[in-house]
């Protein structure tokens, strides 16, 4: 009976659970696949090693990566992506910069699974890389490892080197047509003092024209840009325009501010007209009219001259003038 009695005893023992210091943590089924895009890289390439997790349903994980593993450089940890309920991808980015054929060792997660909050870690398995120097051709040129990248110009940019373009345009005529201004107003003179009177100087200019005997020869434009030329410079000087350099409409528009006499405005545009139309549309004028163009200029010079008030004419180019000849017609107004 007390043989019976140890037996049960025995028997009720070993039906008892195990206490908590000799609770054995049953393995999850969680496996972790490491794979690389290639095996040979260049160094200092990106090397992409994606990660497969194969896991039970609501299982969570958590990257336990340093920054450098074996001689391979941790650049990125890549986000963990659902694949499906039981699947899900992963992995690093890394760089090696000496060249060796290098085994990666497994990459470490820890997992947890619902209802047990504890982290149980799991390993990958490894993966064999070769990392090579780049190759060197010493029969070649030197070159870059890859084309230099262009990055292209964006609108925001474009429009903001444009409007720059613009502004400095802008700037540049407003400052051209101020000192135009000023320059007309007398304020700024860069002139070389003139050592004859205009009238003077345009008299000796037309007779030596007339001498050249152009529009003879069948030289009309040429003729025609001599007279002109004498024409403008004569007005520059005597009444501070700019008209060598200005257009028929702008010595006008200067000769009406002086407010010179409309028939001495009409004279000076009517041999500006012809001209241009000579010089630019290929006009051609009747013959008389190369002389009256000269004789224009000449009377308009006679009218408009800086001189007393009784002073005697001189002659047109090649011609003497009558004994006591007095010309006090076209007297400029405001000069």
């Amino acid at each position: 009976m007390p043989r019976l009695h140890a037996v049960a005893l025995i028997v009720w023992l070993c039906g008892l659970p195990a206490g908590p210091g000799l609770a054995q943590p049953q393995p999850r089924p969680v496996k972790a696949l490491a794979s690389a895009d290639s095996s040979h890289y260049l160094i200092g390439d990106w090397i992409r090693v994606t990660v497969e997790l194969r896991h039970p349903r609501g299982a969570t994980f958590q990257p336990s990566i340093p920054d450098s593993i074996a001689g391979f450089t941790v650049l990125q940890r890549l986000p963990f992506v659902p694949m499906s309920d039981t699947v899900t991808r992963t992995g690093v980015i890394i760089a090696r910069y000496d060249s060796a054929s290098a085994v990666l060792p497994g990459l470490t997660y820890l997992s947890a699974v619902p209802g047990d909050t504890a982290l149980i870690p799991v390993s990958t398995n490894t993966v064999s890389l070769a990392v090579q120097r780049i190759p060197v051709d010493s029969a070649g040129q030197a070159r870059d490892l890859k084309p230099v990248m262009s990055i292209p110009y964006t609108l925001a940019e474009i429009l903001l080197f444009a409007g720059v373009l613009l502004l400095l345009a802008a700037g540049g005529y407003f400052a051209y047509r101020l000192f135009r201004k000023k320059r007309q107003k007398g304020t700024v003179d860069t002139r070389l003092p003139i050592l004859k009177a205009a009238h003077v100087v345009a008299y000796e200019q037309l007779a030596a024209l007339k001498e050249k005997r152009l529009w003879q020869q069948g030289k009309v434009k040429e003729y025609y840009s001599e007279l002109t030329e004498i024409l403008r410079r004569y007005l520059e000087d005597r009444f501070g325009l700019m008209a060598l350099e200005e257009t028929t409409a702008e010595i006008i528009e200067g000769l009406q501010r002086k407010k010179l006499l409309p028939r001495i405005i009409g004279e000076v545009s009517e041999v500006l007209v012809r001209a241009d139309l000579v010089k630019f549309a290929k006009h051609k004028p009747e013959i008389g009219e190369h002389d009256a163009s000269l004789k224009t200029v000449y009377d308009i010079v006679e009218r408009t001259k800086a001189a007393p008030a009784a002073q005697t004419a001189a002659p047109p180019p090649g011609e003497a003038a009558p004994p006591g000849a007095e010309r006090k017609e076209g007297v400029h107004v405001g000069a």
